[in-house]
């Protein structure tokens, strides 16, 4: 009686040996994410028209902010966002939001743009006012980063 069960044993965990590493890599390849150039982040160009550049806008760390927008597209509003120091933080998201975040929670009406990657360019979809706020977020430790308020970009 041991011995078919032995059998069974041996040959579940062949095809275990098999199957979980296929999975893993499937699992890692379907982490990266893929976006949309028109409309997600993009390589940062220096061919645009610089409407505002900054030091001094985030509120607990120093990040460089270049906010420009193209000739072609007079309309929208681009950001390039280079940190000083490395941010130690673990899944950093960007948000625009109208309502600054109280405390560490997202403000309801916040806009979710990209995962944050230092030098890379972000497309803003502002209001009309062309006012709001900034919001790195983590999502690792469900926690707002850091904020920066921003006004009159258009």
């Amino acid at each position: 009686m041991i011995q078919p069960l032995r059998a069974v044993h041996r040959r579940a965990f062949v095809a275990l040996s098999l199957v979980l590493p296929a999975i893993l890599l499937l699992g890692l390849e379907a982490r990266r994410t893929r976006f949309n150039l028109d409309t997600h982040a993009t390589n940062a160009d220096d061919t645009g028209n610089t409407v505002r550049q900054s030091g001094t806008l985030w509120q607990k760390h120093s990040i460089q902010s270049r906010f420009y927008s193209k000739p072609d597209r007079p309309q929208d509003i681009y950001l390039v966002l280079q940190p000083v120091q490395e941010l130690n933080e673990p899944d950093l998201l960007l948000y625009w939001a109208t309502n600054a975040p109280q405390g560490n929670v997202l403000p309801a009406d916040a806009q979710f743009v990209d995962a944050f990657t230092t030098g890379t360019c972000f497309l803003l979809r502002l209001n009309r006012k062309g006012t709001g706020y900034l919001v790195l977020f983590s999502a690792a430790h469900q926690t707002v980063f850091d904020t920066a308020r921003v006004e009159k970009l258009q």
